[in-house]
């Protein structure tokens, strides 16, 4: 048992996941099969949940439905309280079946076009965080269109925090796409927000972005956004929510820093409950890789086992296609045996990579299993619940990998493999 996976039993020659057979689950499924552990989701999120509103009261947890958004995740979500964040018309319809009520949905996006927005306000959604000026205006125009008044504004503000993380990952340097300058934030309060009758500025929304694993970063962030409501309040912009995004990282090595999910909270939550603005809005939280990443599995079945050079390749049935972090990110995730014909200890290392046909189709380098592979065994790529199966696609005209789910020790197929 993995002290930091309490839901996998990882054995020599063999994995079981929430108390299931991953051999038993690939037998009847097939392979590439994404499994999530619905226990550890719910674990995780009761987690986050309960250390934020410890914090402070009025704290929702908006789950990032870009991390992971199949049917069986969202649903267990909402129906324990979670929120949703969404970037797309169909994160907003998607939000709504899972049973979210209006007001706990979160409407963000660099670049929405107006169907998006028009989308979010004909839903009622509670904060639409414009990253533009230009945006604003359309939200504006497109209320009056609608007839719809009372709309909830907010600006995604980039302060220029940058976190020490992946350069793919990074979102809040002054260069970045994302988000608006804080000039322009108090420059659109003082001149603009007067004039709109349908909508109202009531939210400030930050994301530094993920991986951030500094609790420093985030108090800092929580100071920026405070400073800033103050300054629009003296114009006559009353905040209501705070929007404190997302980005808490999870150990994807054994080596990984980790920032304890109660630090978090302290350096944000806690934080926030300290300045003249507690008990007068709303604290959101945009959690999604915390939440679902160690939950889900990737299981895999070796195709063949060669050598080329120097190296012994296992090759498996799972693609980038399948799993894009690392050939996108060079992003690192643990591969372990899930099943093995033979339990005979093996020193020999393997590169572990797919059928696709490019080079950058690799799961893994020089990886010590611990045991000599075969055609047929099984492998487990672990911790790929957020970014996972929300990624894959159909490329090389490849079907998306079915997806099953564990609870109480039975497993259900949650979607098929399907082109």
């Amino acid at each position: 048992m993995d002290s930091r996976r309490p839901h996998l039993d990882v054995g020599k020659a063999s994995l079981r996941i929430g108390g299931v057979e991953a051999k038993s689950l690939a037998e009847k499924y097939g392979t590439p099969l994404y499994v999530t552990d619905v226990g550890r989701l719910a674990a995780r999120f009761r987690e986050a949940k309960s250390e934020l509103s410890s914090r402070y009261g009025d704290a929702l947890v908006a789950f990032a439905y870009k991390s992971n958004s199949t049917t069986p995740v969202v649903r267990t979500l909402a129906r324990m309280g979670a929120g949703a964040t969404v970037v797309s018309v169909a994160g907003v319809e998607l939000a709504r079946k899972a049973g979210v009520s209006p007001g706990d949905i979160v409407l963000d996006g660099p670049s929405k076009s107006k169907e998006e927005l028009a989308a979010g306000i004909r839903a009622g959604v509670g904060m639409i965080n414009a990253e533009s000026v230009q945006e604003a205006m359309d939200v504006e125009a497109l209320c009056r269109t609608l007839g719809s008044r009372g709309v909830r504004l907010g600006f995604r503000v980039n302060f220029g925090i940058r976190a020490e993380t992946h350069a793919g990952l990074a979102t809040g340097g002054r260069e970045h796409k994302f988000g608006v300058a804080r000039g322009e934030v108090v420059k659109f309060c003082r001149d603009w927000a007067p004039r709109f009758r349908f909508a109202r500025v009531a939210g400030l929304h930050s994301h530094i972005g993920s991986q951030v694993s500094d609790a420093d970063v985030f108090r800092r962030q929580t100071e920026e956004m405070v400073g800033l409501a103050e300054e629009l309040e003296a114009l006559g912009t009353d905040v209501r929510e705070f929007n404190f995004g997302g980005g808490l990282g999870v150990p994807y090595r054994k080596e990984d820093p980790e920032l304890a999910i109660g630090d978090y909270a302290d350096a944000t939550a806690g934080a926030f409950a300290r300045s003249r603005w507690a008990g007068r809005a709303r604290l959101v939280f945009e959690l999604g890789r915390w939440v679902v990443a160690d939950s889900t599995v990737l299981l895999t079945r070796v195709n063949y086992v060669k050598a080329a050079g120097k190296i012994r390749w296992a090759l498996v049935d799972a693609g980038m296609n399948d799993f894009l972090r690392p050939a996108l990110y060079g992003a690192h995730h643990e591969i372990v045996p899930a099943w093995t014909a033979s339990a005979k200890r093996s020193a020999a290392s393997y590169d572990v990579a797919g059928p696709v046909c490019e080079s950058t189709d690799v799961f893994g380098r020089g990886r010590r299993l611990g045991v000599s592979l075969a055609q047929g065994d099984l492998l487990a790529i672990l911790d790929v619940g957020a970014y996972g199966f929300s990624m894959s696609s159909t490329y090389n005209m490849r079907p998306l990998a079915a997806v099953a789910t564990v609870e109480k020790r039975r497993s259900a197929l949650a979607s098929p493999r399907r082109l």
